[in-house]
């Protein structure tokens, strides 16, 4: 099984797609209605769902180009992220969850390296007559390192694991003699969404995050951390 990795330019291309065809949208939106030729501020017509919809599309080229040129400074300052695993190689619940975290190039921290773990468990809800999934943190582990520590040798960590961190994931997210498809989830502004309780989640994935502050771009590294028995369809986040 290969090593997980975390590559800070796949996330660089994977946002700049997204913010080329997002101007691209905006662009078409924009010459479809006569932009900029009819861009008049004091025309009744200005405020419209296409004005407004262009103008989204434009802050969501601006947010995702600006994440793509912030990993890609990330991938020339650090270069990828390995995940390696002490024995025996992947994740048991019950029990503890070791290794190191080692980064291509040298990380000239300002401050102590945070690493933490947390457990999602993808839900499975209906939204509009349409079925979606969200991802829900139900575990989380912290650790540190000093800002010294080698991280080309690696970010060491170690995590005791709980025995269960909730219901086993069902595929289909319906438990054996239930009949109900619907999944209710509950948004109050400014707080976390929550899920129904008791419900199975339909997959579950884990993942360790990296960071720490620098003089320049601050180092971050997220890897999906494999599981010895993975179940469901996870949706990586």
């Amino acid at each position: 099984m290969s090593q997980p990795q975390f590559s800070p330019r796949i996330e660089a291309l994977a946002a700049a797609g997204i913010s080329v065809a997002a101007l691209g949208g905006a662009g078409w939106l924009g010459w479809m209605i006569g932009w900029p030729d009819s861009f008049d501020t004091s025309d009744p017509d200005f405020v419209n769902p296409f004005s407004i919809m262009i103008l989204g599309l434009l802050g969501v080229a601006g947010w995702f180009g600006v994440k793509a040129a912030r990993n890609e400074m990330r991938h020339r300052a650090f270069g990828n992220t390995v995940l390696e695993i002490d024995s025996p190689g992947h994740m048991r619940l019950g029990g503890p969850f070791a290794g190191r975290l080692r980064v291509q190039k040298p990380v000239a921290a300002t401050g102590p390296f945070r690493l933490v773990l947390t457990c999602f468990d993808v839900h499975q809800f209906e939204d509009n007559g349409r079925f979606k999934t969200s991802n829900f943190p139900v575990w989380t582990g912290e650790t540190t390192a000093s800002a010294d520590t080698d991280a080309t040798q690696g970010l060491p960590f170690r995590f005791d694991l709980p025995a269960s961190v909730g219901p086993e994931p069902v595929p289909s997210g319906i438990l054996p003699g239930a009949g109900s498809r619907h999944r209710m989830t509950v948004h109050v502004p400014g707080m976390r969404k929550v899920v129904a309780g008791n419900i199975p989640p339909v997959g579950r994935f884990w993942t360790l995050v990296a960071a720490a502050p620098t003089k320049g771009p601050d180092f971050r590294a997220e890897v999906v951390v494999p599981t010895d028995r993975p179940r469901g369809k996870s949706r990586l986040p």
